[in-house]
């Protein structure tokens, strides 16, 4: 036998099998596999904390709006309304013991003998709305990404509204629902804050 023929023969044996290349390919597959995985979940955590920090942002923006208006304000009415309407006789001072999602009350500089001037704040297709013409217009107050739930997402909690009770009138916000727009960055929220009103009550 040549030397030629001898180092071919040899060159045969020091390479790969069919088994053994597809035992290399399944487990090169199987890495590539996990670490795609990994990776993926890495993107969508990622993706969920931005969605959070958005929408905590948006929340902490309208409860802490709503909490500086109402402690300055004053006549505090609470009532539990349908969804997107304005009851009559708002401009009144009413508790709400048993929670409501509508809440009107007088602004720190408004004229307490004109309801055309009051600030309220209402449940309105999953959106807090705000207005502060007595209800003429609304606008939306969270981000489109926040749903709050319907029925119990938005409550107001009143006590000590009505004038000569001698305690001094109080607002328990409480606020639950999901934040962002796909289920696999949705997230769940329950905040509740309180408030007193600032000034010395009549």
């Amino acid at each position: 036998m040549t030397k030629t023929a001898k180092q071919q023969k040899q060159n045969l044996r020091n390479g790969f099998t069919l088994v053994e290349l597809i035992v290399a390919l399944a487990l090169f597959a199987t890495v590539a596999l996990i670490s795609a995985g990994a990776l993926l979940s890495v993107a969508d955590a990622n993706r969920k904390a931005q969605v959070l920090k958005s929408v905590m942002n948006n929340l902490n923006f309208a409860l802490e709006s709503m909490s500086r208006e109402i402690r300055v304000g004053s006549n505090y009415y609470c009532n539990d309304v349908v969804e997107g309407t304005v009851p009559p006789g708002f401009a009144s001072r009413r508790n709400c013991v048993n929670g409501g999602n509508f809440l009107a009350f007088e602004a720190s500089d408004g004229n307490s003998d004109t309801p055309n001037d009051q600030i309220i704040y209402r449940l309105n297709n999953g959106r807090i709305e705000k207005s502060i013409n007595g209800g003429s217009s609304f606008s939306g107050l969270t981000a489109p990404e926040v749903s709050i739930d319907d029925g119990t997402g938005l409550r107001f909690y009143v006590t000590g509204a009505p004038e000569g009770d001698s305690a001094q009138p109080k607002v328990l916000i409480i606020l639950s629902g999901q934040a962002g727009t796909k289920d696999r960055v949705v997230t769940r929220f329950d905040i509740q804050t309180t408030v007193s009103q600032r000034s010395r009550d009549n």
